[in-house]
């Protein structure tokens, strides 16, 4: 191969005179003069390499993928330190935290997320904690399109989700495969605070269960949540959604459920002592709560032994774990136990 290299470099040596002169009488007849680049051979690699144009993969310009990195020539050091990296991403719409400190480049942050994650349309930022009965949580767009909602996906499963109005965690999704794995067939599932519907429409497309009952005193969420099983094509007979406050619609599914999941973010144990009395014999309750990470599960334990003490039914601790971070000091954890009589 090196030697065919060869004849060719001594062609172009003879043919460099012809060359020169077809340049000349070209430049007579007002024809710009090409200028004609040396070619090397390299004895190494053998191949031919340009003079003038050598490429070098050391300085391409690296692709950013993270805020800081894209910031960096628009930020001080301090504004920096203060930028907050990790955001939730609800399909198409991601959520960060802005510090106050940074409001004034919101729509700067908000823009080198976009560039670097295009999958989002949308970027919000919160402004405020999730509060009042719904536990909803504001957001305000800081970027892209001027839309709050999102579509998201999970494990086969499409929700629609209207941020801001309604209640929905993506941090959960563990949780929801997690006990779809565990429902065995024919059960009946109750799916309290069922928000938009990801639970009870997770069980329905990844389990054997006979129907959930999904019960939502939010409006919103209940019209969210009829559209969300036609999105994923559930049948009717699969998913009741059911328009009522628990504490008023317990009572007509007195030994009703083989299972119930309860993931109310704060004072579900509220609700503990319906949730035994609406459970059958050797059925299951999955107890979501809110706690300091120093006590961990010793709170909701306590919790469950008093509401089943109440109602006079015997139980057995099966799993205990946490769901999700929820602050540096703070945890969500699930308590799964089982009713014996």
């Amino acid at each position: 191969m090196f030697s065919g290299f060869m004849s060719d470099i001594k062609s172009l040596k003879k043919s460099s005179k012809k060359s020169s002169i077809s340049k000349s009488s070209a430049s007579k007849n007002g024809v710009s003069k090409i200028k004609v680049s040396k070619i090397k051979v390299s004895k190494n690699n053998n191949s031919i390499n340009n003079s003038n144009h050598v490429a070098s993969i050391s300085n391409s310009k690296k692709k950013i993928t993270n805020l800081k990195d894209a910031l960096k020539d628009k930020f001080s050091e301090s504004e920096l330190n203060d930028l907050v990296t990790s955001f939730d991403s609800y399909g198409n719409i991601a959520v960060i935290e802005i510090p106050d400190s940074l409001v004034k480049k919101e729509k700067l942050i908000g823009e080198a997320l976009l560039s670097i994650h295009k999958n989002f349309d949308t970027v919000c930022k919160i402004t405020g904690e999730h509060s009042g009965k719904f536990r909803t949580q504001p957001v305000k767009v800081i970027a892209g399109k001027k839309s709050k909602t999102a579509l998201y996906k999970e494990h086969g499963c499409i929700y629609k989700i209207k941020l801001g109005d309604v209640f929905f965690s993506p941090r959960l999704e563990t949780e929801r495969v997690r006990i779809s794995n565990l429902i065995e067939e024919g059960e009946i599932v109750g799916a309290w605070f069922a928000g938009v519907g990801p639970y009870a429409i997770m069980f329905a497309k990844n389990s054997k269960m006979k129907k959930a009952v999904g019960i939502e005193l939010n409006k919103k969420a209940i019209d969210l949540f009829k559209e969300n099983i036609e999105l994923n094509k559930i049948h009717i007979s699969k998913i009741d959604v059911v328009w009522a406050d628990v504490k008023r619609a317990f009572k007509f599914y007195k030994n009703y459920f083989d299972r119930i999941v309860m993931p109310l973010p704060h004072t579900g144990e509220q609700f503990l002592k319906e949730a035994v009395f609406c459970t059958k014999k050797n059925g299951f309750i999955h107890f979501y709560e809110i706690v300091d990470k120093s006590s961990m599960f010793e709170v909701p334990l306590q919790q469950i032994d008093l509401a089943c003490g109440e109602l006079k039914r015997k139980y057995k601790i099966v799993n205990k774990r946490i769901a999700r971070s929820f602050s540096p000091s703070r945890c969500q954890v699930v308590i799964d136990f089982k009713l014996l009589n």
